[in-house]
């Protein structure tokens, strides 16, 4: 019986994988790049899906197995010559997008101080490769349904494939956690938080998909699609639940809470001002807190304690152990450090939980004021396109809300996340051709009001903006 479900879902969702291909235009074949890097990115990797690695040659403790090594590569490889291919103008690409490159630069001089040198600039390639792969996406020439399409089919196929492992196949999708030594459900990841972010990346997007394509005609689901997302969607609420990951909880409910305000009629002639709203909020919540200890009350709603389920144990161990405090201790290089390793307890997981705080032990202060930097950047250029370039620049801002979230309890920035690669592909401005930048959805805009006052051809549907540029 479970052979004969798995092989139906198989059917079922090539089927749909299918009809998805069929009704996206502007996308070429070479997509399924950026497609197969992010369901790796949000399951677990090649090497774990076929079961290879372990024992002589196989896993090394520090770069992974040779498999998983030579599939980065490749793929890194593929996509920098098909950037090269479409005349990617690399010198606009720097100069739009500065401030990323500005904290890359600044880790790739920091494998200079690394323990080991040589598995950090390793570690910076591999990550570096998440802007190239993402180029990939926003080079197609359509990049809007490109950036949907790669998240769609792995959200069509891995959030079932999840309850089906946990359901029919438990040796794949349950293990002993670590930290209680109780089973906990993973799914097609690898641990349960992982499980929550494929659950708030896929599911996120699929739901944007799914409001844009019902505003247009052209590309309205028939039937079995819209009985499926709404199968996918309910099956991700029912991981989100199982898995009990809080963090995954809140960003999903607040990404979907800013998804649909743009459906409200008095909200959509307000987008403009998200962000200003925004920053009101945090004002707002932070003199709460100060009067009335609203973060103890919110935390102790969702069932946990203000340790944060022991982080804030880890965090005081990992800054107690005196990294330098102006350029850490070299990209990557904190958890394979032996003597920093040496003075940690045996609770201490291999990751700090935070993505603000695992920047410091990799670049210091000076690696945390690069990363503000961008992240301030972000936000500026977001705000500023919000209204402006039609429903991405709400996409844009949602994703960077919940990063900056989703980095208070786990550690997304600058590794081989999937959220990571998504604020990568919403946020990165792309050039196609010398001299040209990528055209942003607003300037679309613009440009189509401008050729409809000079002639009366009907305006194009929102499905072909491009992706809003800084």
């Amino acid at each position: 019986m479970p052979q004969l479900i798995a092989l139906a879902f198989w059917f079922a969702a090539t089927w749909l994988i299918w009809r998805d291909t069929r009704s996206r235009e502007g996308i070429s074949s070479a997509l399924w790049i950026p497609t197969l890097w992010a369901a790796i990115l949000l399951s677990r990797s090649l090497s774990a899906w076929l079961g290879v690695g372990g024992g002589a040659g196989g896993v090394d403790s520090q770069e992974g197995s040779p498999l998983d090594r030579l599939f980065y590569f490749a793929s890194i490889l593929a996509s920098i010559a098909l950037l090269i291919r479409r005349r990617l103008n690399w010198g606009a690409l720097l100069s739009s997008n500065w401030p990323l490159f500005l904290v890359y630069g600044y880790f790739l001089v920091s494998v200079v101080w690394a323990d080991s040198p040589v598995v950090s600039f390793k570690r910076w390639f591999k990550d570096i490769g998440n802007v190239f792969v993402a180029l990939v996406i926003l080079t197609e020439s359509n990049p809007l349904q490109a950036v949907r399409a790669v998240f769609v089919r792995s959200a069509y196929v891995l959030i079932p494939l999840s309850e089906i492992f946990l359901r029919y196949f438990p040796y794949l999708g349950r293990r002993y956690s670590n930290h209680s030594g109780g089973l906990e459900p993973i799914g097609v990841t690898m641990q349960k938080n992982s499980l929550g972010a494929l659950v708030v990346v896929a599911g996120l997007v699929l739901v944007w998909d799914w409001l844009e394509r019902a505003t247009d005609g052209r590309q309205r689901m028939q039937l079995p699609e819209r009985l499926w997302r709404a199968g996918v969607l309910l099956v991700g609420v029912r991981l989100l639940y199982l898995c009990d990951s809080k963090t995954s909880i809140l960003c999903f409910v607040i990404g979907l809470v800013i998804l649909l305000s743009i459906r409200m009629p008095g909200l959509r002639s307000r987008v403009s001002k998200m962000g200003v709203y925004s920053l009101g909020a945090v004002v707002v919540a932070f003199m709460l807190d100060q009067a009335f200890g609203l973060s103890e009350f919110v935390v102790a709603a969702m069932g946990r304690d203000m340790t944060f389920t022991g982080r804030t144990e880890v965090w005081a161990v990992l800054l107690g152990l005196r990294t330098d405090p102006l350029f850490g201790t070299g990209f990557y290089s904190f958890w394979s450090d032996e003597y920093y390793l040496a003075q940690l307890p045996d609770w201490v997981a291999f990751s700090a939980h935070n993505g603000y705080l695992e920047t410091y032990l990799d670049g210091g202060l000076f690696g945390v004021l690069l990363l503000s930097l961008m992240l301030v950047v972000l936000a500026w250029r977001t705000n500023r396109q919000l209204g402006a370039a039609g429903n991405f620049a709400l996409f844009r801002f949602t994703v960077l809300v919940v990063t900056l979230i989703a980095n208070f309890s786990e550690s997304h920035f600058f590794r081989m996340s999937p959220l990571a690669f998504l604020l990568f592909v919403s946020t990165l401005d792309a050039t196609t051709h010398p001299g040209r930048v990528l055209r942003s959805a607003g300037t679309v805009l613009r440009e189509r009001a401008g050729s409809m006052a000079a002639s009366p051809v009907r305006r194009p549907s929102g499905l072909t903006e491009g992706r809003p540029s800084g």
